[in-house]
């Protein structure tokens, strides 16, 4: 499988729109979401976030299909070596190509049904959020809807989400020097817990297990 980074205006639009404003793990609006109020009023719609996208992107000067030709670049770089970490860290693997679209938003969402995942223009951490998304890929093949629905949803999404803790341990070389996944400040007590089942037997199975018995 591949990553396809493209560009959709509509997509970026929804994204500004539907995670600019607030998420599951953050109820802070965005930096970018906060210059679209400035620009359109505190109930923009998708004609005036359009227009602030193409103004933004005007403004700052930013090239799309350069930084799509650079998205690839960089993380085909390190594609192989990254799936085959996660295949070996998670049983699994993913069978068909994702689709990552660029947004001018810096809260980055992702869609299972849809097979695909946003990235961050202003993004100076991209390989980093690219890993961080496709985590949660694995994590849903791996265990999928049963356990959410075993365990709910809440719970199921604070363990994908702390899981990301893993990221740091076997994938650090992958990741430029200084670069970590920091999760959310709600996770923490979550993500050391994961850090020390993980030494004691590094395996998905148990460290799942152990949280959600």
């Amino acid at each position: 499988m591949k990553i396809d980074f493209t560009y959709n205006k509509e997509k970026d639009v929804w994204c500004l729109l539907n995670k600019g404003k607030s998420s599951n793990n953050s109820s802070k609006p965005t930096k970018i979401y906060e210059q679209l109020v400035e620009f359109a009023g505190e109930n923009p719609d998708e004609n005036s976030t359009a227009s602030f996208i193409d103004r933004y992107i005007e403004d700052n000067q930013i090239d799309i299909e350069k930084y799509i030709e650079n998205y690839n670049k960089e993380f085909g770089k390190i594609s192989d070596e990254f799936h085959k970490i996660a295949e070996k860290v998670f049983g699994v693997s993913l069978e068909e190509n994702i689709t990552a679209y660029l947004t001018v938003n810096t809260r980055c969402p992702y869609s299972i049904e849809e097979n695909s995942f946003f990235v961050s223009v202003s993004n100076d951490r991209l390989l980093l959020t690219v890993m961080h998304e496709l985590w949660h890929f694995y994590t849903w093949y791996k265990f999928g809807s049963e356990e959410q629905e075993r365990i709910g949803k809440e719970k199921y999404n604070d363990l994908k989400e702390a899981l990301t803790v893993l990221l740091n341990i076997e994938c650090r070389h992958l990741l430029p020097e200084g670069c970590e996944d920091s999760g959310y400040y709600q996770h923490k007590e979550l993500r050391e817990e994961i850090l020390k089942l993980w030494q004691q037997n590094p395996s998905i199975d148990f460290i799942w297990n152990s949280i959600t018995k």
